[in-house]
């Protein structure tokens, strides 16, 4: 028997109570920090595989007055009330059943008492222990030595094609659709990636929303300042509105994109061209169109040479990712079809199938909140964070369309 700790730092969100607005904690590695709102719910999740009857406490690293929090777990329909006074660092707040496998979510919130008269300075949140696990191997969740920034991003999925040839692939088209209230905060929906760069949709914020195409210079660095002049990526060209710099973390490179105001459900097509050119170079060109647009056509994102390089298009994915970690418990979902592909003749190359794939956050289980497959009607489709339950697919799973239509 041993006990579990499920870290706040790593697996905990916040939200604002129904209807309100509310000043947001922070979520730190050392915890829940600078909670002051009733109107905040903080949650932590956690996955359980095995039945049975867990004991479970509340570890805070500082409390600066008595204050009481109400426990809820939404899947049990089951509420606690947590007394915190100046020296329960370490607080037993009750037992729970679980008869079905599945994640779980313990909500906190400030309540109307006594003890929290005037808000503010509610008890910084550090852990949740669960006593007395006979087999830690049941439970999921992200550890402390993980990431907590990718374990609280959640995991990232991609579809790897594989196409009847692979040589000399000069252009290859993708539509993504990403559906209605699935269109979070943090999702880049990458409709066409390659060796050297990728291409897709990103909600950046309430108000902005980007089409992005990213080229990496072939040097090996995150500080794009450390790039040398002969292996920088260079602009070609560009369209009106796209805005062009350089990026790095991730690897340095151009990046290139468009702010434009995309909407869910709508199906938006992705055309990325490459060939290797005569002075050393590979060019590399991306064009988007929105159908919803009158006499609409496929409009330049930009086009970048990148050095050191002569290849067409080749290692084609797409991938469906969270790069804001405040949004990961929120589950979001693409949509890949009508994939086509023509090599440097202008010959048609068949998509025989796609490949599903995850990051380390699945592969360390981590995370288990990733699907991918075929829907019919839809098509290929990803699906990432939001803690739902497993459904049983593994890396290198197959999947493929029956019908493919012609650009």
């Amino acid at each position: 028997m041993t006990d579990i700790q499920v870290l706040f730092g790593w697996n905990s969100f916040q939200t604002c109570q129904a209807a309100s607005t509310c000043a947001l904690a922070s979520i730190e590695e050392s915890g829940v920090m600078n909670w002051s709102d009733s109107n905040l719910i903080v949650s932590i999740f956690f996955y359980i595989a095995a039945s049975g009857v867990y004991d479970f406490s509340v570890v805070s690293s500082a409390i600066q007055r008595q204050a009481q929090l109400l426990v809820t777990i939404p899947n049990l329909q089951q509420s606690f009330v947590a007394d915190f006074m100046n020296d329960s660092l370490n607080l037993y707040i009750g037992t729970f059943t679980v008869t079905d496998p599945g994640y779980y979510r313990f909500d906190f919130q400030g309540t109307n008492s006594v003890l929290n008269e005037n808000e503010g300075d509610y008890p910084a949140l550090y852990s949740l222990v669960l006593h007395q696990v006979q087999n830690p191997q049941n439970f999921n969740f992200v550890q402390e030595q993980f990431s907590s920034y990718f374990g609280r991003r959640g995991p990232s999925v991609h579809f790897s094609y594989k196409l009847e040839q692979n040589q000399n692939i000069h252009q290859f088209f993708n539509e993504v659709t990403v559906p209605e209230n699935l269109d979070t905060i943090g999702t880049y929906a990458m409709a066409i990636g390659f060796d050297y760069g990728y291409f897709g949709i990103q909600v950046n914020s309430e108000t902005e929303r980007r089409v992005l195409f990213s080229v990496w210079s072939p040097q090996d660095t995150d500080d794009p300042s450390q790039i040398k002049p002969e292996n920088a990526v260079l602009l070609v060209a560009k369209g009106n509105n796209t805005v062009v710099q350089e990026f790095g973390s991730e690897g340095s490179g151009g990046q290139s994109y468009l702010v434009y105001p995309w909407n869910a459900g709508v199906s938006y097509q992705f055309k990325l061209e490459g060939y290797p050119s005569d002075d050393g170079y590979s060019v590399f060109t991306a064009y988007f169109k929105d159908p919803t647009q009158p006499n609409s056509d496929y409009n330049l994102i930009a086009s970048w040479k990148r050095p050191k390089t002569q290849s067409y298009l080749n290692g084609i994915y797409s991938f469906l990712e969270n790069f804001e970690p405040e949004t990961g418990h929120i589950t979001r979902k693409a949509y890949y079809n009508n994939q086509q592909a023509f090599d440097k003749d202008g010959s048609n190359v068949n998509i025989k199938y796609a490949t599903f794939t995850y990051d380390d956050t699945a592969a360390q289980r981590q995370r288990l909140d990733y699907d991918g497959g075929v829907e019919q009607g839809n098509g290929f489709y990803l699906q990432n964070c939001g803690f739902f339950n497993p459904t049983g697919i593994k890396t290198g799973d197959i999947f493929k369309l029956n019908n493919y239509q012609s650009k």
